[in-house]
């Protein structure tokens, strides 16, 4: 006990008396060797002091020893002295340093950007409670070729009454609000949702409560803020709860305010993928309940029940899509409508999609990482062929190999965490610039931030990086006595024959590795290339669009809504420099949702279930937008006014159903053959449009007019295309001004010229493509860097032997061939590598890509051109110093 007592003293004075401590044990050796020394000389030996030295042992091995028994955490101290020592040395040789950290941070820093952006959208908490319980619903018409619908209100209400796999089970769907009072009008996006859903997703208001069950029925006016829109627009106002707010020109009652982390609907589902800043009780009325397989707008989200499995809710949803069918008309199950239920997590079916993109973002941000981890660890083996003599000579004087493993390791740590903190510099910067168009198309984009879950990823791949880049110079360290380590020439040592061919692997791998992720830069650009040159098939030049949504109070039946059509298409058509002004259900790149319909006549009808795009449309929409008429004519006015009962098709649809045939006075009608719905006739054929996402096949599609349209599924949702002379952006005030004065208190959803919406189409590829291309330049950058530093590096070892063989005779150019033929070598071994491993890579990418093969020709020509030349570039410097050494004056040097 006192033992123990006595060192624990010890190691609390040496916290603070450290240098008194060394000064006695410096004194209390000295004193001991003299004590010897004195007696060897009294016995007569020669030398006394040698022998005394010789028989005490190492003076610097029992300092260490003993010091640390002064120390709680011994191990921590030297840690800590040999960072320090780490951090002298790198001071003295700035220049490498600087290199390591900056080749570092370019690696890690992409790393880091990289992974920010998939932990945002496939790995970070959706904010629900146990949100791996929560799922998404959908309902599918497998015989109308139907796939992962929302539920209509009556497949709803089935599903809540007969399931039994769920603790809660809740539907939502979105729709813009008009927000006015206390203000300008604004539209906002809102959800309706039934009083289940936040107790399903275990969220609470953090300020006043959620709804009642009571509250989900029409009639009932209140609403819930998100956490922004109270701050942005009510100043977080404490008394908000029971504030009349209002919505579409009609007041609701606050009843609470939802956390700063909730984000609801989380963006990706196919519908209702906009998050909501307000959100209103669902309240299905009894004309949304009229009909089975109508009304397939809302969203359904569950909470499994503790212990049940997604296999065994989905079980039980086969069987309960069976108890649905059973309540449905013949009719309908006759016209191929049998619902079937299924269920997928909700983290898949808001983001999966996005998976296997991301992911391979990612990967070429390790390929950028392992360049230039081959590129450091060619420098610290450069780096530690000059301290061999360094390093023998600490042994001599009593360091342990795993003390010198371990400085060497402290310094390579050292630089990867400094590499790491310029990285996490670079990914917050890189972070900050991704576009809005594409933080708003991929989920949790929006708020992408550098975390603790990204900075612990960056501080794991800093200890992998350093541990990497410092124990492979290890293996050419000189494992002789340190006597004959000293005297031994460098040049000839194990290790020095070691380090060439570890170089020389280093910068194959480089090579190899750059040449993938060009191949793959490559192959992206080519197919982005294709995808821009793609015809979209309709005019964006001068053509400006106008959303907007009509609030259901002022605008609540059917003649009010064809009457404002009326309006504003009159309003807009007077409005100097507009040449023409069109009304549609929707524009090109944003079609919306299939409708079954029959085709008379068609061969392929009773194969399939024939289901088309619908776009509904008022004045002349297709001179608006440039589309090519192929037979027959487009819309007269007259069947713009009167219900005429006619169609248009695009080519897609008339050569599908109607191949090798005139299709200009054929007939279809929408549903089953069976329905009440009239038959309508083609009087026109237009060319296919981009309908859906720039490199989707466009799909077949119809266009109707407005008045054609059956009240009940008149939309609020108002979109207005104007063809304009001159610059369509510099008709934007103008056009503000003619809605308002229609409506004053109007909110415009957006506005913009459609050509800015075909850029925004292209942004995702465009994004994803740069970031691959800078990864792909940044490797090569690293690789013929590496390769500069090794022939510069080879040419200063071998001076010696240039200058002997220009002093016998050789030419200058032949040196300077020789090195490039040393470059070659390395280059061509590199290229091989690299092409073998494309040929395997680039198979991964091929979902990726657009009217381009992943094995393209010319991909795989130009890409070893581009190496071929920088490593030309790469050679130039080091073959001329080859070529200018002056044979007497190395010679004498050495």
């Amino acid at each position: 006990m006192a033992e123990w007592l006595n060192s624990v003293g010890l190691r609390v004075r040496a916290l603070f008396r450290r240098g008194r401590l060394n000064q006695d044990l410096h004194d209390e050796i000295a004193h001991h060797l003299a004590m010897r020394e004195a007696k060897l000389r009294a016995s007569g030996t020669a030398q006394p002091a040698a022998h005394a030295r010789r028989q005490f042992g190492s003076v610097a091995t029992i300092q260490e020893e003993l010091r640390e028994s002064w120390t709680f955490a011994p191990h921590l101290g030297n840690v800590l002295q040999d960072l320090r020592y780490a951090a002298r040395m790198l001071r003295h040789s700035a220049g490498f340093a600087v290199a390591v950290v900056l080749t570092l941070g370019l690696g890690i820093g992409a790393n880091t950007a990289f992974f920010s952006i998939v932990n945002a959208a496939l790995i970070r908490p959706l904010g629900y409670a146990d949100a791996d319980r929560l799922v998404a619903v959908h309902e599918s018409f497998p015989e109308s070729n139907l796939e992962h619908l929302p539920f209509s209100p009556l497949d709803f209400e089935d599903l809540q009454r007969y399931q039994e796999a769920f603790d809660g089970v809740a539907a939502y769907r979105s729709i813009p609000f008009e927000l006015s009072g206390h203000g300008l009008s604004e539209q906002v996006q809102g959800a309706r949702v039934s009083a289940s859903l936040l107790p399903t997703l275990g969220v609470a208001p953090i300020v006043g409560r959620t709804f009642s069950t009571k509250e989900d029925r029409p009639g009932v006016h209140v609403a819930i803020l998100s956490w922004g829109l109270w701050h942005r627009r009510y100043g977080a106002d404490p008394a908000i709860v029971g504030r009349r707010i209002t919505l579409d020109r009609r007041a609701y009652t606050v009843v609470g305010v939802m956390p700063r982390t909730f984000v609801f609907p989380r963006r990706g589902p196919r519908v209702n993928h906009e998050p909501a800043d307000v959100w209103v009780p669902l309240a299905f009325t009894d004309r949304e309940r009229v009909e089975r397989a109508m009304n397939l707008t809302n969203s359904v989200v569950a909470r499994l029940k503790s212990g049940v499995s997604l296999e065994m809710a989905q079980a039980q949803l086969d069987v309960l899509s069976g108890q649905i069918a059973a309540n449905y008309p013949s009719v309908v199950l006759n016209a191929g409508f049998r619902p079937h239920l299924s269920a997928v997590p909700l983290r898949e079916d808001i983001s999966g999609r996005f998976r296997f993109p991301l992911l391979m973002l990612l990967a070429a941000g390790g390929f950028v990482l392992l360049v230039a981890c081959a590129n450091v660890a060619n420098l610290m083996l450069s780096r530690a062929a000059g301290r061999n003599r360094e390093l023998a000579v600490r042994a001599a004087l009593g360091a342990g190999r795993g003390r010198l493993m371990q400085l060497l390791l402290c310094e390579a740590l050292l630089l990867s965490f400094a590499g790491g903190a310029l990285g996490v510099t670079l990914a917050y910067w890189s972070v900050e610039t991704i576009p809005a168009v594409l933080a708003s198309s991929v989920p949790g984009l929006q708020d992408v931030t550098l975390d603790l879950r990204v900075l612990a990823f960056t501080a794991m791949t800093c200890v992998a990086t350093g541990l990497i880049v410092g124990l492979l110079p290890l293996a050419t360290l000189d494992r002789r006595s340190p006597g004959d380590a000293l005297r031994a020439d460098t040049s000839r040592t194990t290790g020095a024959r070691q380090r060439p061919r570890m170089q020389q692997a280093f910068v194959i791998s480089a090579v190899g590795l750059a040449f993938v992720l060009l191949v793959g830069a490559g192959l992206l650009l080519r197919s982005f290339s294709a995808l821009i040159a793609t015809n979209p098939g309709f005019r964006a030049a001068q053509v400006l669009t106008v959303s907007m949504t009509l609030p259901q109070t002022t605008y609540n039946t059917p003649a009010s809504v064809r009457t404002f059509h009326r309006a504003l298409l009159g309003g807009l058509g007077s409005v100097p420099g507009v040449r023409y002004s069109s009304l549609a259900s929707d524009f090109p790149l944003g079609a919306v949702g299939n409708l079954r319909f029959e085709p008379e006549g068609s061969a392929l009808a009773s194969r399939v279930t024939p289901m088309t795009n619908l776009t509904s449309v008022q004045g002349p929409y297709f001179e608006t937008f440039g589309m090519t008429l192929r037979h027959g004519r487009f819309f007269t006015e007259e069947e713009h006014l009167e219900d005429r009962r006619v169609v248009i098709v695009n080519e897609k649809l008339a050569t599908r159903f109607w191949p090798g045939e005139n299709p200009i006075g054929k007939r279809l009608k929408w549903g089953s053959v069976d329905s009440v719905s009239p038959w309508l006739t083609v009087v026109g054929v237009v060319g296919d449009v981009a309908d859906g996402p720039i490199g989707v096949e466009p799909d077949v599609h119809a266009y109707q007019p407005f008045r054609q349209a059956p009240d009940f599924f008149l939309d609020r949702r108002v979109k207005t295309a104007v063809l304009v002379q001159g610059n369509a952006r510099a008709l934007s005030a103008r056009i503000r001004e003619e809605i308002a004065r229609l409506d004053p208190q109007l909110a415009i959803e957006s506005i913009a010229p459609m050509e800015q919406r075909l850029r925004d189409a292209f942004a995702p590829r465009r994004f994803s493509t740069g970031l691959v291309m800078v990864c792909a330049a940044v490797a090569l950058l690293l690789a013929w860097i590496g390769l500069y530093g090794l022939l510069a590096f080879s040419i200063t070892e071998r001076r010696r032997e240039i200058a002997v063989r220009l002093a016998l005779g050789a030419e200058p150019r032949a040196v300077a061939g020789m090195v490039v033929a040393q470059a070659a070598r390395l280059v061509a071994v590199g290229l091989i590598v690299g092409f073998v491993a494309s040929l395997g890579v680039t198979r991964l990418v091929t979902s990726l890509l657009y009217e381009t093969n992943h094995y393209d020709a010319m991909t795989f020509v130009i890409v070893p051109l581009v190496v071929a030349l920088a490593a030309l570039l790469a050679c130039a410097v080091p073959a001329w110093r080859a070529a200018s050494v002056e044979p007497l004056k190395a010679l004498r040097a050495e």
